[in-house]
């Protein structure tokens, strides 16, 4: 039985696609460039805001790289709640998580310091006791670094953790990190991509998240 769960935080815990593409979309325009429906930046969503831009603009427009992250950065800061929400089920799976003593962490390509504010106004201060977002270009998934961060202060062995998340890099930090890997089917990626990605498992709703535990 796991003791403790490292969430991924977009399309895992969390819908914050509409929001996270409606800042890119502003920051598009802004610079004279093409938008994205919410279904196309899901697919560019999951390496990290700079990753994220070099996707929306294409490697044509290198030159405007920096320009429009900044922006649509500055533009998510202010815009992160507008149409944001938990997964139904997350909340009550969450609650009882810790009901019954799981540990939870979070470990997201999201900036650091939106990671903890989204965590906070949805979940409260408490409930995870670590949040590890992306800080500046280091940290982002597959990359163990945030992994092994949580692993070693919680002081527990790698056979004790579940990582749960909706995308490849998700799958490829276990896998990397010796930690059972578990893909959900609700977020931005789905099915495929999980299994190509080689998760131990797929589920298909958060209740199920109850079931890993036995």
């Amino acid at each position: 039985m796991p003791k403790a769960i490292i969430f991924d935080l977009d399309g895992t815990l969390a819908d914050t696609a509409a929001d996270l593409a409606g800042a890119m979309n502003y920051a598009l325009k802004k610079f004279g460039q093409p938008t994205h429906s919410v279904e196309a930046c899901k697919q560019m969503i999951g390496d990290g805001l700079k990753m994220f831009a070099q996707r929306a603009l294409g490697k044509d427009s290198r030159h405007l790289w920096d320009g429009v992250l900044s922006l649509m950065k500055a533009r998510y800061r202010d815009k992160c709640f507008e149409c944001s929400r938990l997964y139904d089920g997350i909340s009550e799976v969450v609650s009882k998580l810790r009901q019954q003593g799981i540990r939870l962490a979070v470990l997201t390509n999201k900036d650091q310091d939106d990671a903890r504010r989204i965590v906070e106004h949805f979940f409260g201060a408490d409930t995870f006791e670590y949040v590890v977002g992306v800080v500046g270009e280091s940290g982002v998934k597959p990359d163990i670094a945030g992994t092994m961060k949580i692993v070693e202060s919680m002081k527990l062995a790698r056979e004790d953790f579940l990582i749960i998340g909706d995308g490849a890099q998700d799958i490829r930090t276990g896998a990397a990190a010796g930690i059972r890997a578990v893909g959900v089917n609700w977020g931005f990626r789905g099915r495929e991509e999980l299994a190509e990605a080689g998760a131990d498992m797929t589920i298909d709703r958060p209740v199920e998240i109850l079931g890993l535990l036995a």
